[in-house]
């Protein structure tokens, strides 16, 4: 993604200012909003910040960096003054990181792959004391998404094995299918680490998958019954995957966005009153506290304009307990944040999504990749989440992560290669 001018790090932190976008009820029938605060920007060492984990008790920071084929690692004992404190090259390009629940170990994903028709990765397991890889798993194919469920028993690892975009199928620039098709890899971590094997879960002739033989597995996060929940972007589609049976268990379409709503023109005037009509095509989801899913509906593979241009909390049977429709773009418009120069591509790029719970109020946080931006939700009622505050960070954020023991929440910025934190107040 080429580097765009930078923007200063702010924190939109006026409510007024957003009524029009956020119905809000009366100030006496709930507690008062939590509010997050800047705390610090962080430019890392390297050349970019992508995904983000961290170790249990919040102290540690991991962050990848692709573009030099490492991972960094940063002291966050003292929020306010972030400070770096040892790199480890894993052996590729590192596409996601998760911790194991013993805050021992980091468990990487790298992507080693120089030919899309033959995808290749391996799980780099990274001991944090000795800042040095420990082993290695194969994972016969190209790795994106990574995540640990709370019970810290199984690592799920999305390995996408992604299309050519330049390659024409069916006249269609990068369309699908493109084989070989991905999977999940689930890796059983209550073994010693030596005796850790990377198991295969097909994805394939899923219903709801728009091209049920090329799945490209591309987000995952696992709750606490070790449930992965799998967004399948391209194919417009959730799976979920029992992860100690290895067995799919579900499937769904994410449907299609229908609206009147949208700035659908690069013209340089920010008017929501365009057409829409474009499937979601979700990039991360998340568990919420009612066991429904939070999804950032991005946008891909379909024709432009495209994508849900906001973000969608589905049941898992598929069936939409609420979508946010227009309101999250018009949200960063009054926050001064809508790029109107995507208005013709993907809008804002709502692509990262976290879920948390701090001081009382579950919470959900939505990233604009084009925005700059993240929109703070209060979650208590997932049929109406109500808009709280719009975060200013800095340039392309692409990894959102709340560390609730510790009240705070950052961002790991690609194209700037920093880490916004934020506290609550």
């Amino acid at each position: 993604m080429p580097r765009r001018p930078l923007r200063p790090l702010t924190a939109v932190l006026s409510l007024g200012a957003l009524a029009v976008v956020a119905t809000a009820g009366p100030a006496a029938a709930r507690p008062p909003a939590p509010v997050l605060q800047p705390l610090a920007t962080f430019a890392v060492d390297g050349e970019v910040a992508e995904i983000l984990s961290a170790t249990p008790d919040g102290k540690t920071v991991v962050y990848t960096d692709s573009e030099l084929g490492r991972i960094g690692l940063v002291d966050l004992r003292t929020p306010s003054a972030p400070r770096q404190v040892g790199t480890v090259d894993v052996g590729g390009s590192p596409t996601s990181v998760a911790v194991t629940d013993s805050g021992r170990y980091a468990l990487v994903a790298v992507d080693t792959t120089t030919d899309l028709t033959a995808p290749s990765g391996h799980l780099a397991v990274v001991d944090l004391a000795g800042r040095v890889v420990v082993r290695t798993l194969d994972l016969g194919g190209q790795p994106d998404s990574i995540d640990i469920g709370p019970s810290g028993a199984f690592a799920a690892i999305a390995v996408e094995d992604q299309r050519d975009e330049e390659l024409v199928v069916d006249g269609v620039p990068g369309g699908l299918p493109q084989l070989p098709a991905g999977f999940l890899s689930v890796v059983d971590l209550r073994d010693a680490v030596p005796a850790w094997t990377a198991d295969r879960v097909e994805l394939t002739g899923l219903p709801g998958a728009a091209f049920a033989a090329d799945p490209e597995p591309e987000f995952v996060d696992v709750n606490r019954a070790d449930v992965a929940a799998v967004t399948l972007q391209e194919n417009n589609a959730v799976a979920l995957v029992d992860l100690a049976r290895r067995q799919v268990v579900g499937s769904f379409s994410a449907g299609t966005v229908t609206r009147t709503d949208a700035d659908t023109a690069d013209d340089g005037a920010t008017a929501f009153d365009d057409p829409l009509v474009a499937p979601r095509e979700p990039d991360a989801v998340q568990w919420t506290r009612d066991g429904n899913l939070v999804t950032a509906d991005e946008g891909d593979l379909a024709a432009e304009p495209s994508g849900g241009r906001g973000w969608t909390v589905f049941r898992t049977d598929g069936s939409v307990l609420w979508s946010s429709g227009g309101s999250a773009e018009q949200a960063l418009a009054a926050a001064g944040r809508y790029p109107d120069g995507r208005s013709d591509d993907k809008g804002a790029e709502f692509e990262g999504a976290e879920v948390a719970r701090s001081k009382g109020a579950d919470l959900a946080f939505i990233g604009s990749e084009r925005g700059d931006a993240v929109l703070v939700y209060d979650l208590g009622r997932e049929s109406a989440p109500q808009l709280l505050q719009v975060l200013a960070v800095g340039d392309a954020p692409e990894g959102l992560l709340a560390l609730e023991n510790r009240k705070l929440f950052l961002t790991s910025n690609e194209d700037d290669g920093t880490l916004s934190v934020f506290g609550l107040r």
